[in-house]
């Protein structure tokens, strides 16, 4: 019984440090020219536990300006009109569906910024370098990435918990074209917050699956055998 005892009790302190454990999240992503390079890093203890993630420099071909596209094209298939009765009935169930799919998207929004409320940005440096052949062009183009870039940066402030003031720049380039970025972030969060986050949504979407009336949007639902009337 004690020896029970003693396990339960060093699982219960095992959990207890798990969940108040920080997680610290270091982002860094680099764009030069055509070559992107993003690093991240995990660690936690002061670096006791950590891993390091490295995503592969994307290399554009330089002989070629073109971007390749999937295409879907349909085979001689055409459109063909028709004439439809609209019913009380399904106005009902239409203004009914964009409610349920509003409280949807407000429920799900709800318990994600709760999370991102409690992350804390430690660190956040965004500087760009952008520019043309054309010093006209240049001067627009900078002012609409400064424009861009506070919007983000207001963006962001809204949702995490930033303990420092974040620091960016945008430095025009009048000689030649260019448009490189580096973006340098740390993030911390609890790991029993993220845990609560993660059982919240897996709730949300197990039992706040949204169920529409209307035809349209019924098969979404899985409800495709519930028809108007």
């Amino acid at each position: 019984m004690k020896w029970l005892l003693l396990i339960i009790g060093i699982l219960i302190l095992v959990l207890l440090i798990v969940v108040f454990t920080k997680v610290r999240v270091s982002i860094d992503y680099k764009r030069i020219q055509t070559d992107d390079l993003i690093h991240i890093k995990l660690s936690a203890w002061y670096g006791l536990f950590h891993y390091t993630l490295k995503v592969p420099v994307i290399k554009m071909e330089a002989d070629s300006a073109a971007i390749v596209v999937k295409e879907d094209k349909e085979n001689g298939k055409t459109e063909k009109e028709e004439k439809k009765k609209i019913t009380a009935e399904e106005l009902r169930n239409e203004f009914a569906d964009s409610l349920e799919m509003l409280q949807h998207i407000i429920g799900f929004h709800r318990i994600v910024r709760q999370f991102t409320g409690k992350v804390q940005v430690k660190k956040f440096i965004w500087h760009s370098r952008v520019g043309t052949k054309n010093a006209a062009h240049t001067g627009v183009l900078t002012g609409a990435c400064w424009a861009l870039k506070g919007s983000i940066i207001g963006l962001l402030t809204t949702y995490f918990n930033f303990r420092i003031m974040p620091s960016y720049s945008i430095t025009p380039d009048f000689q030649r074209w260019q448009a490189n970025t580096s973006i340098s972030c740390i993030l911390q969060f609890r790991i029993g917050q993220a845990m609560v986050t993660g059982i919240k949504l897996l709730r949300y979407w197990k039992g706040g699956k949204p169920h529409f009336k209307s035809r349209r949007l019924a098969k979404l639902s899985g409800d495709s055998n519930k028809q108007s009337f």
